[in-house]
């Protein structure tokens, strides 16, 4: 069975978005711009500090932001894992059809907080809650397209 894992995105953390060299700073607002032009299919490896060992192609990760307690705001799946340089990062393909809706109808962070209080480390394993989280979806997808 694939894994589900959290991948947190926050301004808070004062990282970067890199693409062909040129920079943009980690934010929500930067993640929607992206996300509209599909930059964001030029970030193809996301930095981790955990879990590498544990992940596998083809696992789901959600895209969490706790910045203006939005939830998970993205979906992907991971290509990849590998050292890169001086840090481990994941491949992930992202979705932009399912990332656009869960944008529009994110996962509430507060129910992010009962799965995983303070999300901060990338990546996080939630795959105890997969059949939870993959009906909040399909219910809030039912809900968007009514």
């Amino acid at each position: 069975m694939a894994g589900l894992w959290l991948y947190t995105i926050t301004e808070r953390a004062g990282l970067d978005f890199e693409f062909g060299g040129q920079r943009w700073q980690v934010s929500l607002k930067n993640y929607e711009k992206l996300l509209r032009n599909e930059k964001l299919a030029e970030k193809q490896w996301w930095y981790i500090t955990q879990n590498w060992k544990e992940v596998r192609i083809d696992d789901e990760v959600l895209i969490y932001t706790g910045d203006e307690k939005k939830g998970i705001i993205g979906y992907a799946t991971i290509q990849g894992v590998d050292w890169r340089e001086d840090y481990w990062a994941i491949h992930m393909n992202l979705n932009f059809e399912r990332c656009r809706f869960l944008l529009a109808n994110p996962i509430p962070a507060e129910t992010v907080h009962e799965w995983v209080h303070y999300p901060r480390k990338n990546i996080i394993n939630l795959t105890t809650y997969k059949a939870q989280i993959h009906r909040l979806i399909r219910k809030s997808f039912a809900q968007g397209n009514t």
